[in-house]
């Protein structure tokens, strides 16, 4: 799910001369009708709906808000789309199966997961062009790019590993073992940390991005459920 500003929304206040009261749009990805719904954030209703590729998942906007990057699972592409009109602009090369991805500092290079054969698939989006497929872990999901644009990491569900991709290289370098089922990664504003969700281990890992080590690892127990039953 993404969030972003309405620019007309506070467009309009600003011309009031009021302060403007940040209005937001939802987008939300259907894996089973292939469809995004985008939602109001105040009224919580549905405002438009518009079609995609088959089992949409992760979804990212350019910098400038005027693109939407859709990971189109089933069709094996990275759909463009405008996210005013919801037309498609054009599809991009992604590799088998992207799930989800993440995009460099530089608004021009994706970072793409692809679950079924176990690689990173790195693009450019304004040539089209596959840039490099690196091999990562089983099942890889998370994607994040540091702050810096100089390390991308990849989650791997299978082998729970966080797997380390030097940006200039375009190569793997390392690997930090984490909880089961790594699932979303994200880097600390300052890139010193990375932050690593474990759905089934029910953890956090606090990564120290210099050393690759794991710095702290914080548990969720919900007293409710027994441990063999997560």
């Amino acid at each position: 799910m993404i969030v972003r500003i309405t620019s007309a929304l506070l467009a309009a206040a600003m011309s009031l001369g009021s302060p403007p009261a940040l209005a937001y749009e939802i987008f939300v990805t259907n894996e089973r009708d292939n469809t995004i719904s985008v939602i109001d954030s105040q009224t919580l209703e549905v405002v438009r709906t518009f079609a995609t590729g088959r089992r949409p998942r992760g979804l990212v906007f350019s910098k400038d808000g005027k693109m939407l990057f859709v990971c189109a699972s089933d069709s094996d592409a990275v759909q463009v789309i405008d996210p005013a009109s919801g037309a498609l602009l054009h599809d991009l090369p992604s590799g088998e199966d992207p799930e989800q991805f993440a995009l460099a500092p530089d608004g021009q290079t994706l970072f793409i997961a692809n679950e079924s054969n176990a690689t990173t698939t790195i693009i450019d989006a304004r040539t089209r062009k596959v840039l490099a497929q690196v091999d990562v872990g089983i099942e890889p999901e998370g994607m994040a790019v540091s702050p810096d644009g100089k390390t991308a990491v990849t989650t791997s569900e299978t082998t729970n590993m966080v797997h380390w991709i030097d940006v200039a290289s375009l190569k793997a370098e390392d690997a930090t073992p984490v909880g089961q089922r790594p699932r979303h990664a994200e880097f600390s504003a300052d890139g010193k940390t990375l932050w690593v969700s474990s759905e089934i281990g029910g953890t956090v890992a606090v990564i120290d991005t210099a050393s690759h080590a794991v710095l702290k690892t914080i548990h969720f127990t919900l007293p409710a459920i027994s441990q063999d039953r997560i």
